[in-house]
């Protein structure tokens, strides 16, 4: 009689939870898919909708192959996606650095910079390197999973994607040393008046809560796959749901109840990085700072200065 085949979780999977996680995904899905698509039209924030919508897939599949534990496919996909979708996440994160930069603080004082680097270039950095780690990802779970994340070949796909999740965690440690700059400048030499969108500072805290998190799951995936599929992280479904679901729901959450297009608007503080200068001729913000500086002083003028000027007219 030919043996029966075994499950291929290492665990015996949690299906209640699984539902649950599918669950309350799908809800963190469909709200921050209605705020950026339908309510604010978004569209830079979209790769963050593109990411909870795996993690649901993902969530999902994972239902389907604890009732089916012989079933390889599955396993592999919800594996893969799991691991996959927080790259999504973490390049919105990202594309808000560049724009705060420019809304918020003083160019004329800080030259639209942070230690040194141009806004706008830091977000192309950080996006590049995200797209990097998200394609070494992608190539070792893809390598790993087509072996069922067992054997030799399997052992070189984990190499691969533990260097694309250490690579993620490097950028968001720079990443959280970049916004913390950041909000010092903003705090201490101040913002243009009028320019600086209102809750901006609110933006900045929920940016804050998601890389954090993002960063700590990146850690514990890290963890996890260099202590291969014998290890204790692969043995125990507990801190799969605290360090990777968890975080990761939150980090999409937060978005919800502080939504970058709620105090941005609609293109995420673009259209303000473009104003109107003094003069009437548009120009970017660095110069119109400037316009506003001159005019103030312009507004203060000498008594002698001040009568001259009334003679010539």
């Amino acid at each position: 009689m030919a043996d029966e085949p075994t499950s291929i979780w290492m665990y015996n999977p949690s299906f209640a939870v699984a539902v649950l996680a599918t669950v309350l995904y799908g809800l963190v899905f469909l709200f921050i898919s209605y705020l950026t698509l339908i309510k604010y039209r978004a569209w830079f924030f979209t790769c963050v909708v593109v990411g909870a919508a795996i993690e649901v897939a993902g969530y999902a599949l994972r239902c389907y192959s604890i009732k089916n534990p012989t079933d390889v496919g599955p396993f592999a996909a919800t594996l893969s996606l799991v691991v996959l979708a927080p790259v999504l996440v973490a390049a919105g994160n990202y594309l808000l650095i560049g724009r705060l930069i420019r809304a918020v603080l003083d160019p004329v004082r800080t030259g639209h910079r942070v230690f040194g680097v141009p806004g706008r270039l830091l977000t192309r950095i950080f996006v590049s390197i995200d797209i990097v780690s998200f394609f070494v990802q992608a190539a070792g779970s893809s390598v790993s999973s087509s072996v069922n994340w067992v054997g030799s070949t399997a052992d070189v796909g984990i190499n691969i994607l533990i260097g694309g999740l250490v690579l993620q965690a490097a950028a968001f440690g720079f990443f959280l040393g970049i916004l913390s700059r950041f909000y010092y400048l903003a705090k201490k030499k101040g913002v243009v008046d009028g320019l600086a969108p209102v809750g901006w500072e609110k933006v900045v805290g929920a940016v804050y809560v998601s890389s954090t998190l993002i960063m700590i799951r990146c850690i514990y995936r890290v963890a996890e796959f260099t202590e291969g599929v014998e290890g204790y992280a692969f043995l125990h479904e507990w801190m799969f749901w605290i360090f990777e679901s968890v975080p990761m729901l939150i980090a999409i959450g937060v978005f919800c109840f502080r939504h970058p297009s709620a105090y941005l608007g609609r293109d995420g503080a673009r259209s303000r990085i473009r104003v109107k200068s003094v003069g009437g001729e548009t120009g970017d913000v660095e110069e119109a700072a400037t316009e506003l500086r001159r005019s103030h002083h312009g507004r203060r003028p000498s008594h002698h200065s001040h009568h001259s000027r009334h003679s010539h007219h």
